[in-house]
Parts: C-alpha cells; structure tokens; sequence
C-alpha cells in the first residue's frame, strides 16, 4: 500500500502544478491562446510564428461568431502547455485506477473510488474545453476552478486513507474542539475563490473585451462583488487567528498549530498580493501567486480537516 500512497502524493502534486499552470493562463489573459480543442489551430504541435497560419486564420479559428485576437505565440503556448500538463494528471489518474485493481482484496472499494476520480478528471477534461468553446464563459470558469478544488480534495482524501489503511488498529483521536472551526475556514475559502474568480471575469471583461476601464479606473468600477471579496479576507484572516489561537491551547494532531501557522503565513501573503492587485490596476504578475496561494491554503486546510478528523476508516 505504501508504493500506492506515494504515488497518490505525486498525483496530488501534479495537481498543484496543473492548478498553477491555469493560474498563469488566467493571469496572462491566455485562455484563447488555443481557440479550438483538443489541438490548437488545428495542430497537434502549435505554431511559433504566424507565417504558420493562414492569413484568414481570425475567420476560421472564430468562437461563438466572434473573431479571435491577433496571434502571440506566447499565449498559445502557455494555454497548450496547460493542456499537457491536464494531460499528463489524466493519465496518472487513469495508472492510479488500474493500479488500485492490486488492492482491491485488502480494500474493496479502492477500485471504485479511484474510478469516481478518473470520471471526474475526465469531466473536469471537458469543461476546460467548454471554457474555450464558450469564449471564456465566466461561469464555467469558475466552475472549472471549483472542479479542480474538488479533485485535490479527493486526492487528499484517497492519500489520507491509504495512510490510515497502513496503521489500521492505531486509534486516531478526532479534534472534535477545532474541527468546526476548520469547517468553518473552508466554507469561508471557498466562497473567497467563487467571489474571487467573479471579480477576475469582471476585470477581463472591463479592461478587455469592452475596453471601458484602464488599470487606473479599474477598481472604481468592479462593483459590490469586488468590496465584499476584499471585506471578507479580512474577515477569513480574523477566524484564522481564533483557530490558532485554539490550536494553541488544545491540539490533539500534534502538527495542527504548525499547519496552522503555515497557513495564516499563506493567508497574509494572499492578502498581500490582493492589495497589490487591488492599488496597482491588477498587473499579470500578480494574479498567478494571488490564485495558487489561495488554492494552498485550501489544500492545507483540508488536510487540516482531514487529520482532526482522525481515522477515515469506519
């Protein structure tokens, strides 16, 4: 079981590194870098140079009868990267469900669960491709975000499992004083993300599409959704601080408060990089760590979650 755990934790990494991947695509502005699917311009191997296309390339690569932006073999990269690296995840989740067949006399439901994982990775799959299709739909963007948080949180799950599979008959005390807390810190993460990846659409569509705000109006006109994401960092670091503050008087997990620590470090940094998106009209080099510390913070607190739990085994 041990050589099957380690490679769930290498799955779980291969997911972080996907994760940081699409945050750069969303950052840099590269989800059209592609405009078609599976391939890109038609090629399984993308162009470098617009010599490569035709030169009526806008009409026949349109999305949803609009014309696409002008070529930057930059942004196609960066999107094409992305889609290997999904690749890549896909196919370790594919060797992990045929992997989990060996176990299956020990665990009889290892095969199914690993079998849900790859059906998810699969739909999450397509809908990366329907956010192309869609011309960059904000719904399905966050859908898409939402997705891929759940897919970690099943990798993590499975890994924690397998870990407790290993030490069947060790008795894993449950922190039943600061697990409703962590609830608590992950329903407040997550509505963070959703709020947050409605304020990114919302700059994509002032600053591109419709051209109506510039880095210096920006913020003025990103509405209520905007101040209320703002407003509540403010209000997830604060809870923050209160768990910590608990697991310091009563940690049962023995590594708790340290994890705690690690993620209020991530949380201020979080914060940081929100201020300056927030006084610098949103640069491209600070939307990438703002999403993937935030997807961090939610692995850590799941984890969090996970081990104050104790056992998974029922």
């Amino acid at each position: 079981m041990a050589p099957f755990r380690q490679f769930v934790a290498l799955t779980i990494f291969m997911t972080y590194v996907v994760i940081l991947a699409g945050s750069i695509v969303r950052g840099t502005g590269s989800g059209l870098g592609c405009p078609d699917w599976p391939q890109c311009f038609g090629q399984w191997i993308p162009p470098v140079d617009i010599s490569e296309l035709p030169a009526d390339y806008k009409d026949i690569y349109k999305i949803n009868g609009k014309t696409i932006a002008d070529f930057d073999a930059f942004k196609t990269w960066t999107e094409y990267l992305n889609r290997l690296l999904g690749a890549v995840l896909g196919f370790m989740i594919l060797w992990m469900f045929i992997k989990s067949f060996k176990h299956r006399d020990r665990e009889p439901d290892l095969p199914w669960y690993c079998g849900g994982l790859l059906l998810l990775v699969s739909i999450q799959g397509g809908i990366g491709a329907l956010v192309v299709f869609s011309h960059l739909k904000p719904f399905i963007i966050t859908l898409h975000m939402i997705l891929a948080l759940l897919l970690l949180f099943c990798l993590q799950a499975l890994r924690k499992y397998c870990a407790d599979l290993e030490n069947f008959g060790i008795n894993f005390h449950a922190d039943t004083k600061n697990l409703p807390l962590t609830k608590v810190l992950i329903g407040l993460g997550l509505v963070q993300i959703v709020l947050g990846t409605q304020v990114r659409e919302t700059v994509d569509h002032l600053m591109r599409d419709t051209g109506a705000a510039t880095a210096e109006t920006i913020v003025d006109q990103l509405g209520w959704v905007f101040y209320i994401h703002r407003s509540f960092s403010l209000i997830f670091v604060g809870v923050m601080i209160w768990a910590l503050v608990r697991l310091y008087r009563h940690d049962v997990t023995g590594s708790g408060f340290k994890r705690g620590i690690l993620l209020l470090v991530f949380l201020l940094v979080n914060v940081g990089t929100g201020i300056g998106l927030n006084y610098f009209g949103f640069p491209t080099t600070l939307q990438p760590p703002h999403l993937f510390v935030g997807v961090l913070s939610m692995g850590l607190l799941f984890q969090q979650y996970l081990n104050q739990k104790g056992t998974l085994i029922s």
